[in-house]
């Protein structure tokens, strides 16, 4: 999406910044900038921004053979604004963007057999029937390849009808995901209604996901796994500048650390240092860390 950014409330700003972002871009550049390989799929219009996205998937080095172009469609916009504390506020203008038109013609069984893992989140579940139904075709062709599936549910208010409808949407999922990162309380307390992350962790294991990563802001994460809990506090940071994406960075280290074959501990420890950083630096992708900033900083914390 293009992303429109002020510094203070939305209705006051004379202001905006332009970039690009959007939580699964953001995800894959993250993930990128560590060392991992990304593909990425979505679909782009031939509006004037969609350039600006062609050109920055090109800059972060994401493999952009699998995105899709819809002309009729055009390029999903949001707004957001940081207060002094770097709490956020969001308007989206999302529905029928180039994105939304994908569907499951548009996922090929062979592409999918040749990832080691997919990632997807609640937002692209939120775009559109047919981008849900291309979900659910993509994890479940992963899963019947044992190729590992990561979801993040990221509940946005405005892209639903109501809570329900995100809830059986993602319910619909959970058969074919492996690996779930919901952000406690903003997306469990709305589509589970849980907000502890004990809670949290034991129903999504209830329903069979084998490894549950409750995202806790400033309180860290919590890692559950073989009917056990460990806690990974957040990285001290001395200032937050901006919140923005960090559950995203959190995305792209921890999933970094499970392709290069890291173990659980490291991949958190990978994780919360990304979003550590990130926070700290103001804009989404631009603040996403750098390998380096990211491994020294992560590998030279003590253990939890």
């Amino acid at each position: 999406m293009v992303e429109l950014s002020s510094p203070g409330e939305i209705r006051f700003a004379e202001e905006f910044t332009k970039t690009y972002a959007g939580d699964a871009l953001n995800t894959a550049v993250a993930a990128r900038r560590l060392g991992s390989e990304v593909s990425f799929l979505t679909g782009l219009s031939d509006d004037p921004f969609s350039f600006g996205l062609k050109q920055l998937f090109l800059m972060e080095g994401l493999n952009t053979r699998h995105v899709r172009r819809f002309p009729d469609g055009y390029t999903g916009l949001y707004f957001v604004a940081n207060d002094e504390a770097g709490d956020r506020e969001f308007l989206y203008y999302r529905k029928h963007s180039a994105a939304s038109l994908i569907s499951p013609k548009d996922i090929d069984e062979n592409v999918i057999k040749s990832f080691k893992l997919i990632f997807s989140t609640g937002v692209t579940l939120g775009l559109s029937q047919s981008m849900r139904e291309s979900v659910y075709k993509a994890f479940k062709i992963a899963r019947e390849n044992k190729i590992m599936t990561v979801f993040d549910p990221n509940y946005r208010n405005r892209l639903w009808k109501n809570k329900m409808e995100a809830f059986d949407a993602m319910e619909a999922l959970l058969p074919y995901v492996d690996v779930i990162l919901p952000t406690v309380p903003d997306d469990t307390m709305p589509t589970i209604g849980l907000g502890r992350p004990d809670q949290v962790i034991d129903f999504f294991w209830f329903k069979d996901v084998p490894l549950v990563v409750a995202k806790a802001g400033e309180h860290g994460c919590y890692l559950g796994y073989r009917k056990e809990v460990q806690h990974f506090p957040a990285m001290k940071v001395d200032r937050v500048v901006d919140t923005t994406g960090a559950g995203d960075a959190f995305n792209g280290g921890f999933i970094h650390g499970l392709v290069t074959g890291r173990s659980l501990s490291d991949c958190a420890r990978l994780g919360i240092t990304a979003a550590g950083l990130q926070v700290q630096r103001e804009g989404t992708l631009k603040s996403m860390p750098s390998r380096e900033a990211v491994y020294s900083r992560a590998f030279s914390m003590s253990s939890p």
